[in-house]
């Protein structure tokens, strides 16, 4: 058809950017498991790389800029697809703020050899599909949410010279102008897919320098596990659900023992991260898994980091997870103030119960961290303090504040847009979890920023007068591992608490 891209395919590289944080900020280089999967699912048909821009240990900083830059260089990258030679470069751009980068990198890509096929995915070109292929015309399709069926489907359509357009979840170029197919497909049965090709992936640089998505680890040689696609919390400062098509869809506990039991035996893995938004939605299943482990003795340890549903957590549980292996919990209270909770925030949690269940982990010594966030709309400065206090009160090894932002595709940037709360100068791509950018009637972002950042670091050093060996014991590993990004991050937050 005219118009249409046709070409014969043999390689296909995928690609995850270069690192980016806030200053002084813990540089993350963790399994890319969405581009694993991507590349188990193609590799039988093409010739497929990965090549994960972070896994590089250099940093490099401007100090026009808030951010830190690490991995590799866009030249350097250029050079490998030059070496390669791919006929498609598929790019994740998982974060807004990846996309200056990206965007780039798409220009470089085109200049240096106009036949390569550019495709991006992840949440941001998803949800902005319209606006990332108006900015830049170097971007030749996004495939939009969950990528195996569509992406291969694409691929196979170019090689073939078939008609691509009525690809679900597909956005492309046409005749000088884009279209954008909406997601509807969804994959059922998650025991379809293949293991994450992760023999692609630069592990030995992963277990001697990287740095996994819970920051903390028991062994350098963790890998990352996702069991599960989806969430039933409407949280609205949270994207999962749309992205995920809002359906929960878990693999069967088979599926992944399989899967850890490549990962021990193959490749020596000896402690599993799982990535899931909510590991144990599905109780049957979670509790299938951990006896699993121990029916198959792997002797492995395994946290929890992107957390867990706490209203599917009972003593019973608990102690199956602690018998398996499970060390650490990420717990998700997002807030300390329970109407906040119900009415602003739209979770199904209760404090009481959250509060009793982390009692008990502590009790069989699992390490306890919360997630709080603050600063959205209709919450009132009471309400912050009461989420600080509430965390006080639980005696956890460590919690993280972050302040709340309209990311794309949430129902909290609706809100925003709609009420007129955004910051004048608001742009997704600007977007960082220690800065403001909603502006209420109740609080200004200015406000929101001192007020957290001031009592954050109140509770830092609480935690470290009063529990100074389990504070030291818990980031252990870390200082010993990567000491100079550890001394790098303690004097950014000393430099910005004399800047408040």
């Amino acid at each position: 058809m005219p118009g249409l891209i046709k070409k014969k395919i043999k390689n296909v590289l995928l690609m995850y950017p270069p690192g980016k944080v806030l200053r002084g900020h813990f540089q993350h280089c963790e399994s890319p498991l969405g581009l694993a999967y991507l590349a188990a699912v193609i590799r039988n048909d093409f010739d497929v790389r990965i090549i994960d821009g972070r896994a590089k240990f250099q940093t490099i900083t401007s100090r026009k800029s808030k951010w830190d830059y690490y991995g590799y260089t866009l030249e350097e990258i250029i050079r490998k697809i030059t070496a390669y030679g791919p006929d498609v470069v598929g790019i994740s751009c998982l974060s807004s703020f990846h996309f200056p980068e990206i965007s780039k990198l798409c220009r470089l890509i085109k200049k240096n050899d106009q036949k390569i096929i550019t495709v991006l995915g992840g949440t941001h070109p998803t949800f902005l599909a319209e606006e990332t292929m108006s900015k830049n015309g170097d971007i030749d399709f996004i495939i939009l949410g969950e990528g195996e069926d569509s992406f291969k489907l694409l691929l196979q359509k170019i090689d073939t010279g078939q008609n691509y357009t009525d690809i679900d979840g597909l956005a492309f170029r046409k005749n000088g102008s884009f279209a954008i197919n909406p997601k509807t497909k969804f994959i059922k049965d998650l025991d379809v897919l293949p293991f994450p090709a992760i023999d692609l992936l630069p592990l030995k640089f992963y277990e001697k320098k990287g740095v996994p998505f819970s920051i903390t680890f028991k062994s350098r040689k963790n890998a990352s596990v996702l069991t599960s696609r989806g969430c039933t919390s409407k949280c609205i400062f949270c994207a999962t659900n749309n992205y995920w098509g809002n359906i929960y869809r878990g693999r069967s506990a088979k599926n992944v023992l399989d899967e850890i039991e490549v990962l021990v035996k193959q490749y020596g893995i000896k402690e599993i991260q799982f990535v899931d938004d909510n590991l144990t939605l599905d109780k049957k299943r979670a509790r299938q898994i951990f006896q699993g482990i121990i029916d198959r003795r792997f002797k492995v340890y395994w946290s929890a980091p992107s957390g867990i549903a706490m209203w599917t957590i009972d003593e019973e549980m608990l102690e199956l997870m602690k018998a398996s292996g499970c060390y650490e919990v990420n717990i998700p209270f997002e807030s300390g103030n329970q109407e906040v909770l119900d009415k602003i925030i739209k979770k199904p949690l209760n404090l009481k119960h959250a509060s009793s269940m982390a009692e008990k982990m502590k009790k069989l010594e699992i390490q306890v961290n919360g997630y709080f966030i603050a600063g959205l709309p209709g919450e009132k400065k009471e309400h912050i303090l009461n989420t600080f206090d509430f965390a006080k009160k639980q005696d956890l090894d460590c919690a993280w504040f972050f302040i709340a932002n309209p990311v794309p595709g949430s129902e909290l940037y609706e809100i925003c847009k709609k009420k007129g709360f955004l910051k004048e100068d608001f742009s997704f791509e600007d977007i960082a979890f220690d800065y403001a950018n909603i502006e209420t009637e109740d609080m200004s972002s200015r406000e929101v920023e001192k007020l957290v950042l001031s009592q954050f670091n109140l509770y830092l050093l609480t935690l470290l007068f009063r529990h100074p060996i389990r504070f030291f014991k818990k980031f252990f590993t870390m200082i010993v591992t990567h000491p100079v990004m550890t001394i790098r991050t303690t004097l950014a937050d000393i430099n910005r608490i004399i800047k408040q």
